[in-house]
């Protein structure tokens, strides 16, 4: 199909498209290289585990924001992966709030941001997208143009400070003082331009969120932060929503340790300051306090009772310690951990980006894997995914909408979220909480072939995307589904891509890099993840075809070059491409992995708890009889069992689960310790009786006083300035 060429927008000029990574890295490769030499956890559970400088950073992000709680406001802060993905749970947030209040019409945000990273981050440089959906954003670049769109329409009011002098924010803090006192909602944020700090710091109290990237971490590495007034952070604070929709709160362990570090460099700390965080660091009850007051609470109490608020001392291969004892890791498969934690050289850490050519390299070797010759760098699971949509939107001007299976999961960026509203993941109010979406997107069930059949003969599909297998639940598509794609797929016109975040790097077909290469599906785009870090830094990608590259580069020629660089990353390039290597000649034991999981699962089946389980490769999921939750249990009680359940496993078996999903690592070189665990399980599983379980939630409950007395303490504390808390020393 012709392909339309964008012309270039002067207001956007390329030269002022700026990347997130321009540290020269130097401070992190010393840092991860010392962490890795004293096996410390660094990517564990990726969003459930807290270290202490999880902890640590909330509490000073609080305090800096707060003033020492000279204003009286406390702040809720959480971690994810990038200034994007910040930005984008602001967005989602802001739509959600005001979806939540039955506001009129959809939700408007006006957004101002020098750096142009919305635009693109958005789809707004996508050719003719915003004309066809309309997602209630407008984007402007320059202070002037924002201050003449402010008016009573708005909802909300994103301000990036980047570039800004506390001079030329004057204006504009002014004009949303009165915004507020109209009832919008005021985000401020700052993304990778430190100079801009005073700006920042100035306008919080002016603000209701606030949002930092990269120059948290002096941009040598992804990270990203939201701080949420007390206040704001009530919509979110609660058993449904408290994980669904914030990604992490603590899960890696090196961006949390140098954000600790810019935090207090930014603001230095007096010697109460200092004994709170020598407190938060040593005693895991004022470490799960802060939790509850400075980030996500109830998420904090759900860990509590899951029994992996834990400290580990040690991550090393498959193992974790804790003390005397060790734990074995029976879940982190599903997250960064393939080959299992800790396992690269401090040497090789130390040198890794330092040749400046590692991201070529890891794009060579990506498609020699995968057949797809061009690399889009992300920095998660649901970047990668985005970028793949926005690459697709590109190549298919005019188009808007987007096919995929009902119960897609694909994570909680703008792009992803969308793909994702009829996920398990997600609670029962979701599906249309954060709309207007920036893409239309249309579900089919997975058994419904001519419901697909129908939806594929729209002539506006861009792209067809799915996981060939829903790896949340651990659920395969048919292959009647994926054949009529293939079918379809040139007389419609449309992308095929496919989600591989859980399921590539062989986990669920130990024969192949992808799981859709064995089923006969061949896709323009592939969103990767996870498995590519080694559990060191946050890294994704997007791989696309040499045909998308071209109609992209053609159509949108400064979207391309966004894709293709916001995100680069030499270092974690190099890390990826040693971990690759290595994973490729050392899955000798995944067949026998893959063999003992099985015979787990079959032997826990046994038990009445369970109805079934699925197996997929080296995805294993455990699904709780209708005799134990009810037949339509809401998703906080089937969260809860499962919760209880993982505990009994941690508790008993010393090993760790997500929930009831089990995916160990399946490369390296702890195939016995997780044949042997896994073997535990089972026989534990299939004997567990009801009235243990029953017994272990009464216990586990009881077991959370403490911690709520220390949270409760800690909050008369801050009437006081949070100046002499002696709470649990």
């Amino acid at each position: 199909m012709p392909i339309e060429v964008a012309p270039e927008d002067s207001r956007w000029a390329r030269p002022k498209i700026p990347a997130a990574l321009f540290g020269n890295q130097d401070r992190v490769r010393a840092i991860l290289a010392e962490r890795v030499a004293v096996k410390s956890p660094n990517m564990v559970l990726a969003s459930t585990y807290v270290p202490p400088d999880g902890a640590v950073a909330a509490y000073l992000l609080h305090r800096m924001f707060s003033r020492g709680d000279s204003t009286g406001t406390a702040w809720h802060s959480v971690f994810v992966n990038s200034g994007v993905e910040a930005l984008g749970t602001v967005l989602k947030y802001l739509r959600n709030r005001h979806n939540r209040a039955a506001g009129d019409g959809v939700c408007r945000i006006l957004v101002l941001d020098p750096t142009a990273t919305a635009r693109y981050a958005f789809g707004h440089a996508v050719p003719g997208l915003h004309a066809v959906v309309a997602d209630g954003l407008v984007i402007v670049g320059a202070i002037e143009e924002f201050l003449h769109r402010v008016d009573t329409g708005w909802d909300s009011y994103v301000v990036i400070a980047d570039g800004l002098a506390p001079d030329d924010a004057a204006p504009v803090r002014a004009a949303l003082e009165l915004a507020r006192e109209r009832g919008a909602v005021v985000a401020w944020g700052l993304l990778g331009d430190e100079s801009a700090l005073d700006t920042l710091r100035g306008s919080v109290a002016a603000a209701d969120l606030v949002l930092l990237g990269e120059v948290t971490v002096g941009n040598e590495m992804p990270c990203g932060t939201v701080s949420f007034t007390r206040e704001m952070f009530a919509l979110w604070n609660n058993t449904m929503d408290s994980i669904a929709h914030v990604s992490t709160f603590g899960g890696n362990g090196l961006a949390t340790q140098m954000l600790t570090e810019t935090l207090i460099r930014w603001r230095p700390t007096d010697r109460h300051e200092r004994a709170a965080i020598a407190r938060i660091r040593r005693n895991r009850f004022t470490r799960s306090a802060r939790l509850r007051l400075h980030s996500n609470t109830w998420q904090t109490r759900a860990i509590d009772l899951a029994a992996i608020n834990m400290t580990f001392d040690q991550a090393d291969g498959v193992t974790y310690r804790l003390g005397e004892r060790t734990y074995t890791d029976l879940a982190s498969g599903t997250g960064p951990a393939f080959r299992g934690h800790n396992v690269q050289s401090p040497e090789a850490i130390r040198m890794a980006g330092t040749t400046g050519d590692e991201t070529p390299g890891l794009e060579a070797e990506l498609a020699r894997l995968t057949g797809l010759p061009i690399m889009l760098p992300a920095v998660s699971g649901q970047s990668a995914v985005d970028n793949a949509i926005l690459a697709a939107l590109c190549c298919r001007p005019g188009r808007a909408t987007v096919i995929t299976c009902r119960g897609n999961y694909s994570g909680k960026g703008p792009m992803s979220l969308a793909v994702s509203r009829t996920s398990s993941f997600f609670r029962d109010r979701d599906q249309h909480a954060f709309s207007p979406y920036p893409i239309d997107v249309v579900e089919v069930d997975i058994d419904d072939i001519d419901g697909l059949r129908q939806a594929l003969r729209r002539d506006d599909i861009a792209l067809v995307w799915l996981e060939v297998v829903q790896g949340y639940d651990c659920v395969e598509i048919p292959q009647s589904i994926l054949d009529e794609i293939e079918d379809q797929r040139a007389a419609a016109g449309f992308l095929v891509g496919v989600d591989e975040v859980f399921t590539g790097f062989w986990r669920c077909d130990i024969d192949n890099f992808l799981t859709c290469t064995g089923r006969g599906l061949r896709p323009d785009l592939v969103a990767l993840s996870k498995a590519l870090s080694d559990a060191l830094v946050p890294i994704g990608a997007a791989l696309i075809s040499a045909e998308v590259f071209e109609q992209m580069s053609r159509a949108a020629p400064d979207m391309a070059y966004w894709l293709r660089t916001h995100y680069r990353n030499d270092m974690a390039a190099g890390l990826a491409r040693a971990a690759i290597e290595a994973a490729e000649h050392d899955r000798s034991g995944a067949a026998d992995i893959e063999a003992a999981m099985d015979a787990m699962l079959r032997r826990a089946v046994r038990s009445p708890l369970f109805a079934e389980y699925r197996r997929i490769g080296l995805l294993g999921r455990l699904v709780l009889s209708p005799r134990a939750i009810g037949a339509h249990p809401r998703p906080s009680v089937q969260n809860y069992a499962e919760a209880v359940v993982a505990r009994l496993i941690g508790k008993r078996c010393g090993a760790i689960t997500l929930q009831m999903r089990i995916a160990p690592s399946t490369a390296g070189d702890g195939a016995v310790e997780l044949i042997t665990t896994m073997a535990e399980v089972g026989e534990f599983l299939e004997h567990l009786p009801r009235w243990t379980v029953d017994r272990t939630t009464l216990s586990s409950l009881l077991g959370t006083a403490g911690r709520e007395i220390a949270a409760a303490l800690l909050r008369v504390r801050e009437t006081y300035g949070d100046r002499k808390d002696k709470t649990l020393d």
